[in-house]
């Protein structure tokens, strides 16, 4: 069966489905019972029909259109994406093209997981795009907590039939949204980065689409890497200040060497299991104690206090 007719036959039996349902509403208790079970078995056999067609579409040449298509997206992606941006100004940039070139799409976002269970939308087209990415954090479920371990794509043609994440598909059809095309950003070293499309429209996510959209995933991801080492090195200057300052507080107070006020903070920071960071914040803030500071600190924080490598004291 070649695509297209698989694509005809899925149809019809959406279609059949929807027209059971329908029905299913105003039926009788017993014919309303029969009814839903056929319903569930046409929901089973549209399942296993989309489970089948993955390895039909990788057998399929790639037609001269999709080639030209590749081409394009490839040539604005090199045209478009200027030295002088920033990361994240890339990563904007990657998004506007996605929803540009690629088939279908209406809304584009670039998000990663941060701390296992928040979706941080780093770029987007809309707004709409982002509330929908915010949706899988509050509800801990949908295609971005799945796609890294498909290493690939995750296609949802119509949100209205899709069983894998009740929750999340109920959410984003409130929204307006009817189809989802899901892919991971492999470059990053952390599972949760993932270029997310979508549209109102069911089915708006071909495999034309699903073949060009790594295009895209590949250069956000290597953009998205530049931005993660610019934040760190940020971060990283921002901890070495703060504790500098802290660290200058204590020797000038007690007289002490730079290493012997270090290891004053070290030492408050494992015994109260306060981060070194915020603990050496506070003592720079209040002036308090490192003890004082991280008994005040402690209850709130309590999240293992070592001195990591960004945790080192200004020279």
């Amino acid at each position: 069966m070649t695509d297209p007719e698989f694509s005809r036959v899925l149809v019809l039996l959406e279609e059949c489905r929807d027209r059971i349902a329908a029905l299913t509403a105003g039926a009788a208790a017993p014919l309303g019972g029969e009814l839903s079970e056929v319903r569930h078995q046409l929901d089973t056999a549209i399942g296993e029909l989309r489970a089948l067609r993955p390895a039909q579409r990788r057998s399929a040449p790639t037609p001269a259109t999709l080639r030209r298509l590749l081409t394009l997206a490839r040539e604005d992606l090199a045209e478009q994406l200027a030295a002088r941006e920033t990361p994240l100004e890339q990563l904007t940039t990657i998004v506007s093209l996605a929803k540009r070139v690629v088939p279908g799409t209406e809304h584009a976002t670039v998000s990663v997981i941060r701390d296992v269970d928040e979706v941080e939308t780093l770029a987007s087209t809309s707004s709409l795009g982002t509330a929908a990415d915010g949706v899988q954090g509050d509800l801990q479920e949908g295609p971005a907590f799945q796609v890294g371990e498909l290493h690939g794509t995750l296609r949802i043609v119509d949100l209205r039939h899709e069983t894998r994440w009740p929750k999340y598909t109920a959410r984003l059809q409130e929204l307006g949204l009817r189809s989802v095309l899901a892919c991971e950003l492999p470059l990053t070293g952390q599972p949760g980065g993932v270029l997310t499309l979508y549209s109102a429209r069911r089915q708006a996510f071909r495999d034309a689409a699903e073949l060009v959209v790594p295009v895209f995933a590949a250069r956000a991801s290597i953009a998205l890497a530049h931005a993660d080492r610019v934040l760190n090195l940020r971060r990283a200057i921002g901890t070495r200040q703060v504790i500098g300052e802290a660290v200058g507080i204590l020797m000038e107070r007690h007289r002490i060497s730079a290493k012997d006020a270090f290891e004053r903070l070290v030492s408050a920071s494992q015994n109260s299991h306060v981060k070194l960071r915020e603990l050496a914040m506070r003592v720079a803030e209040t002036g308090e104690e490192p003890d004082d500071a991280a008994r005040e600190g402690d209850a709130p924080h309590g999240t293992g206090g070592t001195a990591d490598a960004e945790s080192t004291p200004a020279s």
